[in-house]
């Protein structure tokens, strides 16, 4: 008799990993290049670009580390073409841009634009594989998302 249960939880263990990741993380390295990420966007007045590197741990999606993109990196007046390109995997499973704008002057833009979600589409499309995407809203809020062939899975809040 005490086997069911304890059959009963494995089968509802084995439900909740093969659902998928659960949350996003950020390890010390990555926290501090999204933090100079932030920062520099937030200081510039401007939005900025960089790819991100993560591996699912158990149910959790770890971003590793991040390589912002120089020069042409506004997502607002430059073609996604590049980071298409640079962000690749195997070394890169998605891209994390900042909005620094504020909407209604007060709040921040905490969620994917349309044409942000353009733009994941157009990278796991190029690469059939799913990409991680995040936005960082806030000096440590961030919105994140795993978007690919089997459809999206949200998190929106994430701290980094």
């Amino acid at each position: 008799m005490i086997r069911w249960p304890v059959v009963a939880l494995a089968v509802l263990a084995l439900g909740a990993t093969a659902r998928g990741p659960q949350a996003f993380r950020f390890e010390p390295d990555a926290t501090a290049e999204l933090r100079r990420l932030w920062t520099g966007s937030r200081d510039a007045k401007t939005e900025r670009v960089a790819c991100l590197a993560g591996e699912t741990r158990r149910d959790t999606v770890m971003i590793i580390r991040i390589l912002p993109l120089t020069g042409w990196a506004d997502s607002l007046g430059v073609s996604a073409a590049p980071s298409l390109e640079t962000c690749a995997p195997p070394r890169w499973q998605g891209t994390v841009h900042t909005h620094v704008a504020l909407y209604d002057g007060a709040r921040p833009y905490s969620r994917f634009s349309g044409a942000d979600r353009g733009v994941n589409g157009l990278w796991w499309r190029r690469w059939h594989a799913e990409g991680l995407f995040c936005v960082l809203y806030s000096a440590t809020g961030a919105y994140c998302e795993i978007d690919g062939p089997r459809g999206v899975a949200i998190f929106p809040r994430s701290a980094y």
